[in-house]
């Protein structure tokens, strides 16, 4: 009996089908159809069209040179996370190999390149997994197909080509994670992603030997890029979208203003409200008072999280009595904001929330902004021992 029992307690940790992760996902429909359109189109390459000795010499250099980049680049790309850069390190070469390699060597390539991605920078859920390398492996597909279907490859089709993989593969992503589109920066750096992806076709076919240089200017241009994305990343809090105590005082102390007012927002009982409803339900109303606070202010005001549940608002040109009204405005649009909660016997539960406000300004309260900040800081405090919910003016 004991031999049967450890093999029987074994099946039962094995999680059923019905509790995928995959099945919570709210665009699950389209993440099965990428991994169904990426089989049934491998399947048709591998019947359609035949792999030669040729395809498998040039399939042999891409590997090497996608391996070859992804481990030096494996660094900055774990610590990239999950921006917005759209393709990564391996995009020229999954491109190289849409345009060179017979499709279902092409799909080889992806399907190698997210198994690397998965043993040796970022381990997702299995669902998650499959969809990237489907998506990765559409947008291949459509590509060879175009440059197929259009006769011997050019240079102009080649472009063409390379616009139908990016968009495919920056695409199906963005679409299945309900992401805004990026920057002009992120672009221009993807568009340069997929303009190497278009040499090292070239090189493949005609001068191999131009390989090396141009795994080079790939590995400088990635790591430089990712580099520079990284520390944007840095300056903003991700828990709630506005910037973080570091990059708040770093632009407060450059911001040119002969007068300004800084405001000292605290959530009232935050330690109270995570021990009753859990920080998943206080991040959400962090995240939505930083939401009232971009709402209530300009564009040209500074927003900062300043400490767990508490956020710092510089206003640049603004006098201390117009900053008390911004403040009371600000407090009395928090309090009456809610935020919903898992229903409980069909009824629907809201968490409530209120910080105190405490203000000061230039030159009333000091010069350096350190010092406006601080009789900010002893107002709120006041606020605090007064009661909570207030807004304070530093005396």
């Amino acid at each position: 009996m004991m031999g049967d029992s450890a093999p029987a307690a074994r099946r039962r940790r094995l999680p059923s089908l019905a509790g995928w992760a995959l099945w919570r996902h709210p665009r699950r429909a389209l993440v099965l159809v990428a991994d169904l359109a990426a089989l049934a189109g491998t399947v048709a390459a591998a019947l359609l069209v035949p792999v030669s000795l040729t395809s498998a010499e040039a399939f042999a250099m891409l590997l090497a040179g996608l391996l070859a980049s992804a481990e030096m680049c494996r660094s900055v790309e774990r610590g990239r996370g999950e921006s917005l850069l759209g393709p990564g390190f391996g995009t020229p070469w999954l491109l190289a190999g849409a345009v060179v390699l017979p499709p279902l060597l092409a799909v080889a390539l992806a399907v190698v390149s997210g198994l690397h991605r998965w043993a040796r920078i970022r381990r997702l859920p299995a669902y998650r997994q499959v969809f990237d390398i489907a998506a990765t492996a559409v947008a291949v597909l459509l590509a060879a197909g175009f440059l197929i279907l259009t006769g011997p490859a050019s240079i102009v089709l080649a472009v063409v080509a390379a616009l139908v993989f990016g968009v495919v593969d920056a695409g199906l992503p963005a679409a299945v994670d309900g992401r805004p589109s990026c920057g002009a920066s992120a672009v221009l750096f993807d568009g340069a992603m997929l303009a190497l992806g278009v040499a090292l076709a070239w090189a493949v076919t005609d001068s191999p030997w131009v390989l090396l240089p141009l795994t080079a200017g790939l590995v400088v241009l990635y790591r430089g890029e990712s580099g520079r994305a990284g520390r944007d990343e840095t300056s903003v809090d991700p828990g709630t979208g506005v910037l973080t105590a570091v990059a708040w005082w770093d632009a407060a102390r450059e911001a040119p203003a002969p007068a300004f007012a800084v405001l000292v927002l605290d959530l009232d009982d935050f330690g109270g409200l995570n021990a009753r409803h859990g920080r998943r339900v206080g991040d959400a109303v962090l995240r939505a008072i930083a939401d009232t606070l971009r709402a209530e202010v300009r564009s040209a005001d500074l927003v900062g999280r300043s400490g767990g549940g508490e956020f710092a608002v510089l206003l640049p040109g603004t006098g201390s009595f117009d900053a008390l009204a911004i403040a009371e405005r600000i407090r009395l649009r928090v309090a009456s904001t809610a935020v919903a909660l898992k229903a409980a016997y069909g009824s629907p539960q809201f968490a409530w929330a209120t910080v105190s406000v405490g203000v000061a300004a230039r030159p009333d309260h000091g010069d350096p902004v350190a010092a406006v900040f601080a009789a900010a800081g002893a107002a709120v405090r006041e606020a605090k021992e007064s009661g909570r919910n207030r807004t304070v003016r530093a005396s």
